[in-house]
């Protein structure tokens, strides 16, 4: 005998018979393999996207920040040198002024206060520096608000109540039935007729 031949084949009834029989279940595994991948790709396709609109938006807010800074005369850096720019510092809003006398040295300083309202709708004419009104009894410091209407009361009954209110009612459209000729008038003047 060779070394390397084979002395015996032995067929495993069991390993054939699963072998035969696992067609549907290797094709059904692959289906679902196939299925758990897509799954996941389309979750980092999602994952990706909202990292695509995140970077976008805070790139969006960055430009809109310059803008509403721009709008209020904030210093930017040069577009040629690669610095960032960090938004309107303390001194670009504050002006200092001196003012001397023999016995008294002022320093004033003049800050501004941000008004996004300014912004939309301008300079408001009623801020109460630039105000003036000849009838101070005239000028209202309130804004007007509109008026909320009431809440509707809500009338809770007993049953008995509720009972007699509506014989009251059946009674009062019964009546008005009968003078303009409706069907309890027909039925009354029917009535009296085989009297």
């Amino acid at each position: 005998m060779r070394p390397k031949q084979v002395s015996q084949v032995v067929f495993d009834d069991d390993a054939r018979r699963e072998f035969l029989t696992g067609f549907h279940k290797r094709k059904v595994a692959k289906t679902e393999a196939a299925r758990k991948r897509a799954v996941e790709r389309e979750k980092q396709q999602r994952l990706q996207d909202r990292r695509d609109q995140r970077r976008m938006l805070r790139e969006r807010a960055l430009e809109n920040a310059a803008q509403v800074e721009a709008a209020y005369g904030a210093v930017f850096p040069d577009p040629e040198h690669d610095e960032e720019w960090h938004g309107i510092s303390a001194s670009d809003s504050e002006q200092e002024q001196e003012y001397e006398d023999e016995q008294v040295l002022a320093t004033v300083t003049v800050v501004e206060d941000f008004d996004p309202d300014s912004l939309i709708h301008g300079k408001s004419a009623e801020t109460p520096a630039t105000h003036s009104n000849s009838n101070p009894s005239l000028s209202s410091n309130k804004p007007d608000k509109p008026k909320k209407p009431k809440p509707k009361e809500t009338k809770y009954q007993t049953k008995a109540a509720r009972k007699a209110e509506r014989s009251k009612q059946r009674a009062r459209k019964v009546e008005k039935a009968s003078l303009a000729g409706g069907k309890s008038a027909k039925k009354k003047m029917s009535s009296k007729r085989r009297r």
